[in-house]
This record gives C-alpha cells, structure tokens and sequence, in this order.
C-alpha cells in the first residue's frame, strides 16, 4: 500500500483539482457503522479556508448520517477501470447498516481527525465538518463543510503539494443521462490570455494575494 502524506492547511487548495470531481463520500452513523457512497456532485467552493459542497438525497444513508454526526470524508478515485467498477458499486442504494466498503472491495483506513474512514484505494482524502445543510428541489439536500484535515499518496504530489496528474488521474460522472459512463479529467493545458486590459491586471493581482504562501 502506498504511504499517505499528511499535508498542511496551506496546501489543500491546491490538492482539490480540479475543483469539481467524481468522489467518494464516506460516513458513520449514529452507531458508528461506515458508509460510502458515490457522487459526481463534489465541488470545492472556497479556497481559504477551503470547503467542500455535495449534494445527495433526503433520507439517504449519506444525508441521515451527516445530519446524526455532523462528519464527512471525501476520497477522490482514479480514472481507472477496476477502481470505477468500485465506485459504481459504491452508487447502489444497500440497506441501512450494510458496509459499502466491504461489498465493493475497498480498503477503510482510519482518518485523522473525524470518524469516516478514508479509503485506500484513492489517491486523495479530505476530512470534513459539516457547517451548514440545506434542503431543495423537492428532495435534495445540499451539504457543505470546511475542510480539517487532507491527505495524499506520497507518489502523487510534488514536493510543494501540488497534484501530479498522470499519478492522481481525476475522473468526472457523465450524469445519469449516460448510465455508466465516466470522463478523464487530467488531462491539461496552460493556456495564455490574450487581453491586457486593468480586468486583467486586477485580476493577477487578486489571483497573487489569493495564492501567496501562507
């Protein structure tokens, strides 16, 4: 098993990238039992501190525990066929109590500082405190907390945290519309801007204060 890197506030910006990704959102409930479930749905929505957001059902295993226990875990798969297989496995609605983990083949590994274990399997954690929740769209519950603490593979960042793509390999949901089908999203291209404008320059300015070293 590859060794975790335990990494510092400073760079969990950075770690969650791009900012909306496939993930695996893990939780306990009232008794203290894992749950795992799929979402496409996982967007990081602030950058300092940073939150992560998802949305899931109303009355799903996800949204009864995150409201019992106020904990989530976000762990980030790979664009890799047999790792997806366990993510769609993850997707299924298993009763109350069942360990999706355990029918999925995946490996729960102890978090730092919140009871949803991490999984294994993927490259990238983050530990979360739900902040805030609420209710739309006649069913859908939206949660959203600030990260406490995030973890990686040692092998997929370099030595000032950021991402290595080829080793962290994000993938997106296509949506229900296309049933299982899931799009790579490492893929990049730093792309110049043609536009020196004051929007500009205010805009690197902004991008320099919000980036600079902590």
């Amino acid at each position: 098993m590859v060794k975790k890197l335990d990494q510092p506030p400073k760079y969990w910006d950075r770690l969650f990238a791009p900012s909306s990704c496939l993930a695996m959102i893990t939780t306990v409930d009232a008794e203290g039992r894992p749950n795992a479930a799929s979402y496409g749905t996982c967007t990081r929505v602030n950058h300092d501190p940073v939150y992560i957001s998802f949305t899931t059902s109303v009355g799903k295993d996800t949204a009864n525990n995150v409201l019992a226990t106020g904990e989530f875990t976000v762990n980030l798969p790979r664009w890799e066929r047999s790792v997806l297989e366990k993510v769609r496995i993850c997707g299924l609605a298993f009763a109350p109590g069942v360990n999706e983990l355990e029918k999925a083949g995946l490996t729960a590994l102890p978090a730092k500082l919140v009871k949803p274990p991490r999984i294994a399997e993927c490259p990238r954690h983050f530990e979360c405190k739900v902040e805030w929740t609420k209710e739309f769209a006649n069913g859908r519950l939206m949660v959203c907390g600030p990260v406490v603490a995030a973890s990686v593979d040692e092998d997929s960042v370099d030595k000032d945290g950021y991402v290595l793509w080829d080793r962290v390999m994000s993938a997106h949901y296509t949506g229900a519309p296309y049933s299982n089908g899931f799009v790579a999203a490492f893929q990049t291209m730093w792309v110049d801007r043609p536009y020196d404008g004051p929007e500009a320059a205010a805009y690197d300015q902004n991008e320099k204060k919000m980036l600079k070293e902590l």
